[in-house]
């Protein structure tokens, strides 16, 4: 497969370049109904109480676990992944993910008992309940076709809500398969799906969903969460990343470098918490290089079989993205030290290390999403924070040292949602983590009771047992003023004004049966 041929999404194997089944999309016409049908079945799913909903999740769970070779082969034949790397890093964790979404939603979803003044309000207590928005539509992106999908899709169902899901049009075979799995557990309708590019998504937002979930680009996550917020809808928008890591001339210079490797590299790259710029004290910077470059040469890439560490890229237009910011890279001076070049049938990029990075590359400065390490060189700390922070993105920040404490301060300084000290993106697969950023990745919160807004909306139930009308209801009189004074003192503070409003009060409830009761005359 070349990036000068016609290149239909979906409809070609990444690996080997072969035609896959066409899916069709779906009819613009027909996302509104799909969208209804899932509003009509999510009351009886909302009634259901929040145990009933956990167990028929872990169901749901159980059943991709059962399937999970079934679920690998479609992921692999989609992304070009290896079925090994689809196993570990997107079928595994979902019985446990499931498990801890929903000790989450044990304590997101509980009702809240206000606490309300007996002296102030008397006869009165109020309660704060979360309430499902309905149906929350989640649109994914085809980098992790599966296991994406596990951050939203727990929450929202927990919460009583329906779903339908927008998988990304590379990879619509997994998203379609998940919600069949779930849909055999909970109810077809409950887990609906629409697939197709963006005159999809632009009519999907339209359709009448009551809250969605982005994940891709900035361009089209700004565009969702403009029409979602003139929609009056919430909208959650993860929009990648461009991850730095800081490594510190006292670090395991063995675990860092395994470190750095797995999380530039896996995915091939493609994902949005990936390191993509290494900022590397200049003492260690020589060995710190070659040896990084001698990890990267020996990494394997797909299609060597079920053992390769990373496979292709998943389309032509990412690989071209890469091969233009190496490139360019080059041509700026920078140093390539290991891969640099396609490789195989279909899609492969060498893992690639690129040195002596200045911010005005694209590698350093715009989102490659391949498997391209930019190393910089810095003389501190210092340096290094201010160019890891000179970023549009702010996901994910990690800085590497054997001094902890030192490295919690340091990871602090960092403008990101995600700070971490010798490791990086590994929240990713928390339930119970919030996956946030700042700045152009976006305010959203994928993951964790953080995320609760999108899903669920407060309501207050308000009761009022007290037999008598409020003081300070109609008719005023000349006890008004004085109650009004008394309530002044108190809210001062006084708690002489508090045993004295009780006596006002009285006289204002008399004040106020009589008043009410001089309609019986007048009938």
């Amino acid at each position: 497969m070349t990036t000068d041929t016609e290149f239909i999404p979906g409809a070609y194997a990444p690996a080997t370049a072969e035609p896959l089944d066409k899916i069709e999309p779906t009819p613009v016409a027909e996302i509104a109904d799909i969208v209804e049908r899932a509003a009509k079945a999510q009351p009886d799913w909302a009634a259901k109480t929040l145990k009933e909903r956990q167990k028929l999740l872990n169901e749901a769970a159980q059943r991709v676990l059962e399937r999970a070779e079934e679920i690998a082969d479609i992921v692999s034949m989609e992304t070009g992944k290896s079925v090994n790397e689809v196993l570990l890093n997107e079928v595994a964790g979902i019985g446990e993910y499931a498990k801890v979404a929903a000790k989450e939603a044990r304590q997101v979803l509980k009702p809240s008992k206000v606490s309300i003044s007996s002296v102030a309000y008397p006869g009165k207590r109020a309660v704060v309940e979360a309430v499902p928005r309905g149906v929350v539509g989640i649109i994914a992106p085809w980098n992790y076709p599966l296991s994406i999908f596990f951050k939203p899709l727990f929450p929202a169902l927990l919460s009583g809500n329906a779903v339908v899901l927008k998988p990304s049009e590379y990879t619509p075979r997994t998203g379609q398969w998940l919600a069949d799995r779930f849909g055999e557990v909970i109810g077809e309708d409950l887990v609906g799906v629409v697939q197709g590019g963006g005159d999809v998504g632009a009519a999907f937002v339209e359709s009448g969903i009551d809250a969605v979930t982005f994940t891709g680009s900035v361009p089209t996550g700004k565009k969702v969460a403009a029409r979602a917020a003139e929609l009056l809808i919430p909208a959650s928008v993860e929009l990648g990343g461009k991850d730095a890591a800081i490594v510190l001339a006292d670090c395991d210079m063995e675990r860092t470098l395994a470190g750095i490797a797995q999380w530039s590299l896996h995915n091939c790259g493609q994902n949005c918490g990936a390191i993509e710029r290494v900022y590397v004290e200049e003492d260690i910077a020589d060995e710190f290089v070659r040896r990084l470059g001698a990890l990267a040469e020996h990494i394997r890439v797909h299609p060597t079989g079920d053992h390769c560490e990373i496979g292709p890229l998943q389309n032509p237009e990412q690989r071209a993205i890469v091969e233009d910011h190496v490139q360019q890279a080059i041509e700026e001076g920078a140093t390539l030290v290991a891969g640099g070049e396609p490789c195989g049938d279909g899609l492969g990029y060498r893992p690639t290390v690129l040195d002596h990075c200045t911010e005005d590359m694209k590698v350093m400065s715009e989102e490659t999403f391949g498997p391209v390490i930019a190393v910089a060189r810095v003389a501190d700390v210092d340096e290094a924070v201010r160019r890891a922070n000179d970023s549009p993105y702010g996901l994910n920040g990690s800085v590497w040292t054997t001094d902890i404490r030192r490295g919690e301060g340091i990871a602090r300084r960092l403008d990101v949602g995600i700070a971490l000290v010798n490791n990086h993106a590994i929240p990713g697969s928390m339930a119970n983590i919030p996956w946030t950023g700042t700045k152009d990745t976006g305010t959203g919160i994928a993951a964790s009771r953080y995320s609760y807004p999108t899903f669920v909306r407060r309501r207050t139930l308000f009761v009022d047992k007290s037999k008598k009308p409020d003081p300070w209801w109609f008719p005023f009189d000349e006890n008004s003023r004085e109650l009004a004074n008394s309530l002044i003192d108190f809210s001062r503070g006084s708690l002489m004004a508090g045993l004295g409003m009780a006596g006002v009060a009285r006289r204002r409830v008399d004040a106020i049966r009589k008043w009410v009761g001089s309609t019986k005359s007048s009938e």
